[in-house]
């Protein structure tokens, strides 16, 4: 019981002024302590969140990072392919396209593929319970 007594803030100091612009000073005073107070608990809540979004980027493996990075940028990987193909046809000799467009096929299947496997796996790996595999 005692320490939750010492534990919060103590009771603010009651001051009896006699005129006004003294009393609005007081009121200015604690306005600007109230609200360094709030800033120093939004910065530390702020770092703490940072330090926690760190620390998981740091126990994420190298297999999560890669499916996270064609997960996000696999669609516009995609894209610019099919964006060069079409803009470098005019340049490309006429008995040249269909072995550009094989080779372009080739990549757009691998790279869909391993987009399709990262959401496959990601919708794999809970149990019944919705728990993942550990």
């Amino acid at each position: 019981m005692k320490k939750d007594q010492e534990q919060q803030e103590p009771a603010p100091t009651q001051y009896i002024v006699k005129d006004t612009a003294s009393a609005l000073k007081m009121k200015k005073v604690e306005a600007k302590e109230s609200a360094a107070r709030y800033r120093a608990v939004v910065k530390k809540t702020q770092a703490e969140q940072k330090l926690e979004i760190e620390k998981l980027k740091l126990q994420m493996t190298a297999k999560e990072a890669a499916s996270k990075h064609i997960a996000i940028f696999g669609p516009l990987y995609l894209m610019l392919l099919v964006a060069g193909f079409l803009f470098s046809i005019q340049f490309i000799p006429a008995e040249q396209i269909s072995v550009v467009s094989a080779l372009l096929t080739l990549l757009v299947t691998m790279i869909g593929s391993n987009l399709r496997s990262i959401v496959s796996e990601g919708a794999g790996e809970k149990d019944d319970n919705g728990n993942g595999k550990h």
